[in-house]
């Protein structure tokens, strides 16, 4: 008769381990960039629309919505964000509020958060910490032809809509870089 091993820690050393998987934010209170990566493979990308409520209480919700249902959807292993540096302007205290909330998400969820500066990302994908958004959008087609369809728009407005994707993208290639 074979001896059935009962033991834990060779039940899991048969499961094998999926790689770690990064959801990669460009957080704004309008337009929200996202991107999954496991294992190198972007396996989600696009642009949450934030929808604006009669006050920032309501808009603070709906970000915060999006972000717990890219969560529960995704199931990262890492949160990776874009650091957030604020300028005079209206949205700017809102956006603090919700980088704070993603923060706290990544808690309550047990999620690893990491965090870069725009310039480092710049830097690390480009070559350069003041490349322009359209040089940061270049590199990530280079690692990814089949975004081509978002680089080269009709109107500016879509340009600008994407550049909130490729720059997610951007983020969560530096994570998988360095994890």
């Amino acid at each position: 008769m074979e001896k059935v091993s009962t033991d834990r820690k060779s039940a899991s050393q048969s499961m094998p381990k999926r790689p770690t998987r990064i959801l990669a934010i460009d957080p704004g209170t309008r337009l929200m960039g996202v991107a999954v990566l496991q294992g190198g493979k972007l396996l989600y990308h696009g642009v949450e629309v934030i929808q604006r409520g009669h006050s920032p209480h309501q808009t603070l919700k709906h970000a915060r919505k999006a972000v717990l249902r890219l969560v529960r959807d995704f199931e990262p292993d890492i949160l990776a964000v874009e650091k957030v540096f604020f300028a005079n302007n209206k949205n700017s205290s809102l956006l603090k509020v919700f980088a704070e909330e993603i923060r706290l998400i990544a808690k309550r969820k047990k999620l690893k958060l990491v965090g870069f500066a725009p310039s480092s990302i710049k830097k690390f994908i480009c070559g350069n910490g003041w490349a322009k958004k359209k040089q940061v959008a270049q590199a990530v087609l280079a690692r990814y032809p089949e975004l081509k369809v978002y680089y080269t728009q009709d109107r500016a407005w879509k340009e600008r809509f994407h550049q909130n994707m490729f720059d997610a993208v951007a983020v969560g290639v530096m994570v998988d870089k360095h994890i």
